[in-house]
């Protein structure tokens, strides 16, 4: 017993000194390899080094950090595994400038830099170079992106547009989850965990390799996850969620310069009512032309199903199919600039609930759409390892809107090795969703007894995009080894901003069918930024602070009142359901007995347009390993308050939930 008393006394006691400090770590990027024991922990590390970290999704070839010219932030893998959290949107609190909010036990609404909602429709993401951006809705599945988090290599973070490299609505973001090579994860690994709201979890990996020049993996991962307690109502408002999956992935070196990937993974996810089913696969061909020249090759399907348990044979409400191919090239031209092309073409296909009589429905139930893209990216060294100019340019063609065109200009300055200063000016879209231009869906029932007509909602099959201008600047500085500072401002200006009018009633009088049509309506600005400070105060003490502010004013030429004397058209536009300030304060301490503990802290402003409360909350992680492949960890999360409520309820007929304080423990066998 006294083995684990002085260590966890001692935790305690650095607690209180942890929370101390008002600056923050660079926490740490790529600490130790969660698999292999015998590699170095980067948590050694000095930020000098850390600050190094390799980067993709900036520039669509490798970079680092310090240099990259956007507001990108990487999530580690380590970082995900010290923080305890249990789910890929709540490890994307980790990063600045993100918001992550909780509509209810299984659904979050998650955005960069406003106009969040469950389908934030300005944010692309990707998994490994797969889009599992949804077009129904123009968001994300998010409780269908389940994937075992041990496999994670790291989670690239990009505040701002990417368009000119990522394509249409990678408008305010960019989130490109990356997970590991084959190769970095041999061995197996066994996992489970369980607790208040955690109720039950485990999962499963091993990998290992294949001749001389192959490495395979395969994992299985289930989970069971509590109900949530709905605002001022004692009934809860959501059904247990489970949810199972597999995958493998396996990596081949067919010669020095060349590669081959290939990976996959069925899923299935039950939630209330709902069942979310696919699986996916995709081949990538990596191949080193010159010491100048890289070129790869990828290719994926993808199939998404969400069905509803309570229509007889489960009836589809979504069946779709996506199929993407896309080229890519980079070299250099003479010694001053290097560049990057590609081209692809995209076809998905849908099939959408055909009952009537069940609302909402589609016109018409079955599309398929097609989406070519071409695009260019120069970096031109104006003076050599100081000034760098970066202009391209995005072409793509898709069925509801024509050619798209989506430049950037950048310019990088690199004055000295501590200094990095940034700025940009991009131009980006975002297509019109499925069910903005075709959807049906009933907003009130009629009642001819006391004369009130049906209110239908219409989709608008001649929507133009979203368009966004977007002004960007940062600056990024290293004093000391032990201490980073990173600050990102903007200022985006929105036009052609979706919304609803009423249209005509029909029926006669009174009317027994009044329209609420999909249009075109405001505009809107953006400004604000996120500053994140890095500290490793001692050798065995990280810290991080992020702080990010948020000003979103919208202008809607219609007003559309709905029941409850508020605007329909706020709810429909997001402009306001993002919080105006929010803080993080992390810090990762490393003990002596191979104890490890984790305080982190946050704030979240109020969302004025959803009625919800500002609030503070506390996570805590303790781990203990008493070999070295051997971990047990109790993770405490949301301490300081019995439930708060993190969104409101929103047009899709989600209820707001809150969020209670809950426990769970974990052990992981490495082997």
């Amino acid at each position: 017993m006294t083995v684990i008393r002085k260590p966890l006394l001692s935790c305690l006691t650095v607690a209180v000194a942890a929370l101390l400090p008002f600056i923050a770590p660079h926490r740490t990027a790529h600490a130790e390899a969660y698999i292999d024991t015998s590699l170095t922990a980067l948590a050694d590390f000095s930020l000098e080094d850390l600050m190094q970290v390799e980067v993709y999704s900036a520039s669509k070839q490798v970079e680092t950090v310090f240099t990259a010219a956007s507001a990108i932030y990487v999530i580690t893998g380590e970082d995900i595994h010290k923080s305890g959290v249990t789910s890929l949107p709540e490890a994307l609190r980790l990063a600045p400038g993100v918001q992550v909010s909780k509509i209810d036990g299984n659904k979050w609404a998650i955005s960069i830099r406003g106009f969040a909602g469950r389908f934030a429709n300005k944010l692309l993401v990707l998994q490994d170079g797969r889009t599992i951006y949804n077009p129904l809705f123009s968001g994300v599945y998010w409780n269908a992106q389940e994937i075992m988090l041990e496999d994670i290599e790291q989670i690239e973070v990009i505040r701002g547009p990417a368009a000119t490299l990522w394509g249409v609505n990678a408008v305010n973001g960019v989130i490109n989850i990356i997970t590991k090579h084959a190769k970095d994860t041999q061995g197996g690994v066994i996992t489970a965990s369980g607790g208040t709201s955690e109720r039950g979890a485990s999962g499963v990996r091993y990998g290992g390799k294949i001749g001389d020049a192959g490495y395979l993996r395969v994992y299985g991962k289930y989970f069971y996850r509590d109900v949530q307690v709905p605002v001022d109502s004692p009934a809860v408002t959501d059904a247990l969620w489970n949810d199972w999956r597999g995958g493998f992935r396996s990596d081949w070196a067919l010669s020095s310069k060349n590669s081959i990937t290939f990976q996959g993974d069925l899923y299935e996810s039950r939630v209330a009512n709902a069942l979310y089913g696919g699986g996916n696969l995709l081949g990538r061909w990596n191949s080193t032309l010159s010491e100048t020249s890289t070129l790869s090759l990828q290719l994926y399907y993808d199939r998404t199903s969400v069905k509803q348990k309570d229509h007889p044979e489960l009836r589809d409400y979504e069946i779709r199919d996506t199929a993407d191919v896309e080229l890519q090239q980079t070299f250099a031209l003479g010694n001053r600039q290097h560049l990057v092309w590609g081209t692809g073409f995209r076809l998905t296909s849908d099939q959408m609930n055909r009952d009537a009589a069940v609302s909402p429905t589609y016109i018409p139930t079955s599309r398929t759409d097609s989406l070519f893209t071409l695009f260019l990216h120069d970096k031109i060294t104006l003076l050599p390892e100081t000034l760098h100019l970066i202009v391209g340019s995005r072409a793509e063609h898709n069925d509801m809107t024509g050619w798209e065109i989506q430049p950037t200009a950048r310019l990088l300055w690199t004055p000295h090795e501590k200094h990095t200063l940034w700025s940009a000016v991009s131009r980006a879209v975002r297509t019109p969703s499925r069910a903005e231009t075709t959807i049906s869906a009933r907003v009130t029932d009629p009642d001819p007894a006391i004369g009130q007509p049906e209110v239908r909602l219409v989709g608008n099959s001649t929507l133009p995009s979203e368009k966004m201008i977007a002004y960007e600047a940062g600056y990024r500085y290293q004093p000391m080894p032990a201490l980073s500072f990173d600050l990102a401002l903007f200022y985006n200006d929105y036009s052609s901003l979706v919304g609803v009018v009423q249209g005509n009633p029909s029926g006669g009088s009174p009317p027994t069918l009044v329209p609420i049509n999909v249009a075109s309506t405001a505009t809107a600005v953006g400004k604000g930024g996120e500053l994140s400070v890095n500290w490793k105060a001692l050798t065995w003490m990280d810290l991080a602070l992020a702080y990010s502010y948020l000003d979103i004013s919208v202008s809607s030429s219609s007003t559309l009142m709905s029941s409850d004397g508020s605007d329909f058209n706020r709810i429909v536009l997001s402009g306001d359901t993002s919080p105006r300030h929010q803080m993080s304060f992390i810090s990762f301490l490393t003990l002596p007995h191979n104890m490890k503990c984790t305080f982190w802290l946050r704030y979240v402003d109020t969302l004025p347009a959803l009625g919800v409360p500002d609030y503070v909350t506390l996570d805590t992680r303790i781990a203990w390993k008493p070999v070295p492949n051997l971990e047990f960890s109790l993770v405490g999360q949301n301490l300081l308050a019995p439930k708060h409520q993190e969104f409101g309820a929103d047009m899709f007929g989600n209820s707001a939930g809150q969020t209670e304080r809950s426990m769970y423990g974990k052990v992981a066998w490495l082997f």
